[in-house]
């Protein structure tokens, strides 16, 4: 027979311990590691206030880059996050490989990204008249 106290501790484990491992397997932590999970380019910030943030900007923002442009949540960090304002031009410059520089929202500080594909995911260069 299982004791109170065994079987306390272990409903403590199940209600408890196991929603909050649940919780921390979604997709905002995927964007808290920099680009893994990401589906388009991803970065993070510099480090400000001894913290820095993450942010993904999803491939078919920058393949068919909105009108308005679009703006992006970073991750949580030190206990807040920030916001991102990307301007067509600006998600059409990075799809075609170029490098962007965008500061995010204040709250209280501010964060700097530099987005940019890499290498392998940029489109293809056109070869020269001799190429």
């Amino acid at each position: 027979m299982v004791s109170r106290r065994a079987f306390l501790e272990g409903t403590f484990i199940t209600l408890v311990l196991i929603p909050v491992v649940a919780c921390s397997s979604d997709s905002s932590s995927d964007s808290e590691s920099g680009a893994s999970g990401c589906d388009g380019v991803g970065a993070t910030s510099s480090v400000i206030e001894g913290h820095s943030h993450t942010v993904c900007v999803a491939s078919t923002d920058l393949t068919n880059p909105p009108a308005a442009g679009r703006t992006y949540t970073t991750s949580v960090a030190g206990g807040h996050s920030h916001t991102l304002a990307l301007t067509q031009a600006e998600l059409t410059a990075v799809n075609a490989g170029q490098s962007v520089q965008v500061t995010t929202s204040s709250v209280g500080h501010i964060h700097e990204f530099v987005l940019q594909k890499s290498q392998a995911s940029a489109p293809p260069s056109s070869p020269g008249p001799y190429g």
